[in-house]
C-alpha cells in the first residue's frame, strides 16, 4: 500500500516523461556495464545447480498465456491477415503461410479474396472452421515445398522460423517458389539465446534458462516437479547473428523493405551477474538481447 501510495504521489509531483526519461537512462547504464562485464568475462562451461534453479523459479512470474481459445484464434488471424494486406498491393491473388498450425490467417486471407496456402509439418492444429470453409491446408514440409517455381504472390511466416530445422533450405524454397516482384513477410520469436528463447515457459520461469543450467538439471527439475517435459528439439538454436548472415545472403535476389528487431532488455541483471557462463555460448552480446524479428523483403 505504501509503495502504492508513493508511485502516485510521484506522478503528481514529476512529470511521466521524466520517469520515461529516467528509466530510460537507467536500462541505457545497465546496458553498457552488462555488456562490458559480458566482455571482459573469460568463458566458464560450468552450470548452475538444481538448487539454484528452485530458488530462482520462485522470484519470476509464468508470462502470460498466448491463447489458443477459439475466439484468439480467429482474431489473431484476422488481425494478421488485415496487416499482411496492407504491406502489399492489393492486385496480389495467392499466398502461402509456412508454419500455419491453425492455417487461420490463411482463412481470413481467403475470405478477402486470396488463393490462400497454408502448411505445416503437422496437421493436428488445423482449424475446424479453415477447413470446413475448404482452405487449402496441408501437411508438407517447409524445406521442401511441393509448389511450382515463380507461383506464389506472397509468402510468410509467423512464429515459425526459430523453430525450422534448416532455415537456409526454408529460404532456398520461399525464393524458388515466389513470382518475380513477389513478397515475404516473417515474424518470429523468441530466438534461442533470448531470455525465453528455449520455449519453455509453462515449465521454466528463469530467463536464460537453457544457458543458466544443464538440459539434465532441467530435465531432472520438471520432473521433480511433475511439469510437462522439455522437447530441446523444439527450437532450432539460430542466434541474430546467424539469422543476420542468411538476410545477407540475398542481397542481390531481395530488396529489404521493411526491417525491425525487437530488443529485451529486462533481464540484464542476470547476464551481468553470471557474464562466464553466457560468454562461453556466443561472442556477441546482441545474440542475448535480441527477442525477435520481423523482415518484410521483395523479390527483385
Amino acid at each position: 500500500m505504501i509503495k502504492k501510495y508513493l508511485k502516485k504521489l510521484l506522478l503528481i509531483v514529476i512529470p511521466k516523461s521524466l520517469f520515461a526519461k529516467g528509466k530510460a537512462i537507467f536500462f541505457y547504464t545497465l546496458y553498457k556495464r552488462t555488456k562490458n562485464k559480458f566482455m571482459d568475462a573469460d568463458p566458464n562451461e560450468n552450470f548452475l545447480s538444481i538448487s539454484d534453479l528452485r530458488k530462482m523459479q520462485l522470484q519470476f512470474k509464468h508470462p502470460p498465456e498466448y491463447g489458443y481459445s477459439k475466439e484468439i484464434l480467429d482474431k489473431r488471424g484476422r488481425e494478421r491477415a488485415d496487416y499482411l494486406l496492407k504491406l502489399v498491393p492489393r492486385n496480389i491473388e495467392s499466398t502461402l503461410e509456412l508454419g500455419c498450425w491453425d492455417g487461420m490467417v490463411s482463412y481470413h486471407l481467403m475470405k478477402k479474396g486470396k488463393k490462400a496456402i497454408g502448411i505445416d509439418n503437422r496437421n493436428e492444429g488445423f482449424d475446424s472452421r479453415a477447413l470446413i470453409d475448404k482452405v487449402c491446408l496441408i501437411q508438407m514440409d517447409a524445406s521442401d515445398l511441393k509448389l511450382k517455381d515463380n507461383s506464389v504472390d506472397l509468402v510468410f511466416s509467423y512464429d515459425a522460423f526459430e523453430h525450422f530445422s534448416n532455415p537456409e533450405k526454408v529460404m532456398s524454397e520461399i525464393y524458388r517458389v515466389l513470382k518475380p516482384n513477389g513478397y515475404i513477410y516473417l515474424e518470429f520469436g523468441p530466438l534461442f539465446m533470448s531470455p525465453m528463447g528455449l520455449h519453455v515457459y509453462r515449465q521454466i520461469t528463469v530467463p536464460y534458462c537453457q544457458f543458466l543450467f544443464s538440459e539434465n538439471t532441467l530435465i531432472e527439475f520438471v520432473k521433480e516437479k511433475k511439469l510437462e517435459s522439455i522437447d530441446f528439439n523444439h527450437c532450432n538454436g539460430w542466434s541474430l547473428t546467424k539469422f543476420r548472415d542468411l538476410w545477407k545472403t540475398y542481397d542481390e535476389k531481395l530488396i529489404k523493405l521493411k526491417y525491425e528487431e525487437s530488443k529485451d532488455y529486462r533481464h540484464l541483471k542476470i547476464i551481468n551477474k553470471y557474464p562466464s557462463l553466457f560468454k562461453n555460448k556466443t561472442e556477441n552480446f546482441e545474440n542475448l538481447i535480441c527477442s525477435s524479428i520481423s523482415v518484410f523483403f521483395q523479390k527483385k
